[in-house]
């Protein structure tokens, strides 16, 4: 069941669209870095076009000052977890308005199918302590490192360590994830998201390195998974920058996971800066069933079952 006074996005809602853009949080690093505000855009093609995998909500404010809540977030696969991709204002988060709008979005989410509701946020700032209270914990900690952009200085030859992902990497791509990704971020992620094609590292008929790219308007977005054990750390490193500025004039960022701290040395040696740090936090979903509506004649069926919606909460681990 929907939140009290929490609805879809329509036509009417266009000016508080207009006004909150600049005023809320980007609570998906990747989208922030590559995209920023720009991210609402999708949500007039949520209007028009049922079935997106963005997903956007509106919970009115009141005459009690109450601002007028936005809140939008993306799942890219059906079996995958929710982002949390923006909510605005950010004040929202400490009125009635703003939490009924998380609510709201986390049952959204877990009618498409979303068993987790995964959001990325500065544990230093206000947001974080109102996350924590609505239900969101801490599963996974991450360094966002940025450089400038520095056409042409990434050695082509290097780019020959990369090739694109096939779908026959796919078994050793879990492999290699199985033994990077601890257990705990492994029950909350699916991995890399199968709706785009990355790039893969094969040493000696082993897989040994893997990376996301999302370009955008406002920068370029590398997530790597690289074995502790590749020797070749530096003509690799290089090869990734190749790949991912490809005669870019945005800037690069690289996104490093805490279990994959040791990529630091490298980045810092390829002219990179920490330019923010965050927890990864998680909000668990119940599983929502709908059973398929159907006729009941009452004398061959004298217990009907409920067609009504069934929220089932999963245990913990």
């Amino acid at each position: 069941m929907a939140e009290p006074g929490v609805r879809p996005l329509d036509w009417l809602d266009l000016p508080a669209l207009h006004r909150v853009r600049a005023l809320g949080l980007c609570l998906h690093a990747e989208v922030a870095f590559t995209r920023g505000p720009q991210t609402l855009q999708t949500a007039l093609l949520d209007m028009l076009t049922p079935g997106r995998p963005t997903h956007t909500l509106v919970a009115p404010g009141s005459n009690g000052g109450e601002p007028t809540a936005i809140g939008q977030i993306l799942q890219r696969e059906p079996s995958g977890p929710a982002r949390l991709v923006f909510l605005g204002p950010a004040e929202a988060l400490t009125h009635a308005s703003g939490l009924r709008l998380l609510d709201a979005l986390s049952q959204a989410a877990a009618l498409r199918g979303a068993r987790n509701l995964i959001a990325d946020v500065d544990e230093h700032s206000p947001a974080f302590e109102c996350l924590r209270l609505a239900g969101f914990a801490i599963y996974a900690r991450q360094r966002i490192w940025r450089r400038e952009p520095q056409v042409g200085t990434s050695p082509r030859a290097a780019a020959s360590l990369w090739r694109p992902e096939l779908s026959s990497d796919g078994p050793a791509l879990q492999s290699l994830l199985a033994n990077l990704v601890p257990g705990l971020v492994q029950q909350v992620e699916t991995g890399p998201s199968r709706a785009r094609r990355g790039f893969v590292y094969w040493d000696e008929d082993e897989l040994r390195g893997y990376l996301e790219v999302e370009r955008g308007p406002l920068g370029i977005w590398l997530q790597p998974y690289v074995h502790p054990a590749v020797e070749t750390i530096e003509p690799l490193f290089a090869g990734m920058l190749h790949e991912g500025e490809n005669r870019s004039t945005r800037p690069m960022y690289v996104c490093v996971r805490s279990y994959q701290g040791w990529m630091s040395g490298p980045l810092t040696r390829f002219g990179f800066e920490v330019c923010d740090d965050q927890a990864v936090m998680v909000r668990r979903l119940a599983a929502v069933e709908r059973a398929a509506d159907r006729v009941v004649h009452p004398a061959l069926e004298p217990h009907p079952e409920p067609t009504a919606p069934i929220a089932r909460a999963e245990s913990k681990q």
